[in-house]
């Protein structure tokens, strides 16, 4: 198993427009916690920027704030304070227009990492949206997969310009997991690819080389972390960086609800940030949908 650890990806070029330092160091002090983080949305919005493209990219922050698994061992639902006041966080963000209302995965959103975009595009087209106002976000509250293969195939132009560092608490972001199922008919071959994937040296080494993504074998990682560098980042080592937020995260608040739990908990989050409904509505209504998905699952509404 394998949890593909995060951080902040951002555009060093505005960094230095802004506040005369591009430094990873800087800018993580800078991110250092969600009252930093504010204050230095401010900044960028007083210089025309924003510092996310939408109000969700901080989710994960709030995950990492205090990390507990959706669900506990005894079955019950566990909503964390952090999760609920970064509710307030992610308001404070749209009433105060420090993102670009750029949905996560719309083509707006993609389109931020290459230069201004359309601001409160949505879901339309680049080109077909409404409004003249253009903005240009800042950074990406991205893991390993997110450097690779979502920012930089969209910001070519800009390859160079970017760093990579910490935000207001590490994180992960999806990871692999990889098994054998029970009724294969090749077992033998199925194990041979596992092993492939996660202790084979020289295909390790080749996949390093090939994509300078993040591995999770020591074996190699150790032998790489020391001398990595990404060009994209200005010769910056991200393997350093990545290994060192993964020795932070706890995977163990992995479980088989996290993905509907998940959307459950954002779609009334976002009902909240847009005003449709109170916090505490928002809390009731995921108690209520949670049971009503996962019926085994204890909510404070069954006490």
């Amino acid at each position: 198993m394998a949890s593909n650890s995060g951080g902040f990806i951002y555009k060093r070029w505005i960094a230095r427009k802004v506040w005369g330092n591009d430094d990873p160091a800087f800018v993580a002090e800078k991110l250092s916690n969600m009252e930093n983080f504010m204050k230095a949305a401010e900044e960028l919005k007083q210089a025309g920027y924003k510092i996310v493209p939408d109000e969700g990219a901080i989710r994960w922050f709030a995950k990492g704030s205090e990390p507990k698994p959706w669900v506990n061992g005894k079955n019950e639902l566990q909503l964390t304070q952090a999760q609920i006041d970064f509710m307030d966080y992610q308001k404070q963000l749209r009433d105060k227009e420090y993102s670009a209302m750029a949905p996560e995965w719309s083509p707006a959103w993609f389109a931020s990492m290459g230069g201004p975009i359309p601001f409160n595009a949505g879901w339309d087209k680049v080109e077909e949206a409404k409004n003249s106002k253009k903005v240009e976000v800042f950074g990406y509250v991205m893991p390993t997969w997110g450097l690779h293969y979502v920012i930089k195939p969209n910001a070519k132009e800009t390859a160079g310009d970017w760093g990579l560092t910490s935000g207001p608490s590490p994180y992960f972001w999806g990871g692999t997991w990889v098994g054998i199922y029970s009724g294969s008919q090749n077992k033998g071959a199925a194990w041979e690819f596992v092993k492939m994937m996660t202790h084979d040296q020289e295909f390790l080494n080749w996949w390093y080389n090939k994509t300078g993504d993040l591995l999770s074998y020591k074996p190699v990682t150790d032998k790489v972390k020391d001398t990595a560098k990404d060009d994209f980042l200005k010769g910056q080592n991200h393997y350093e960086f990545f290994l060192k937020e993964a020795e932070k995260i706890t995977p163990e608040i992995v479980t088989k609800y996290d993905q509907g739990i998940d959307q459950i908990w954002g779609s009334l989050v976002s009902e909240y940030v847009d005003g449709k409904k109170t916090k505490d509505q928002v809390i009731n209504e995921f108690y209520k949908q949670v049971k009503n998905a996962y019926p085994e699952i204890k909510t404070p509404l069954d006490k």
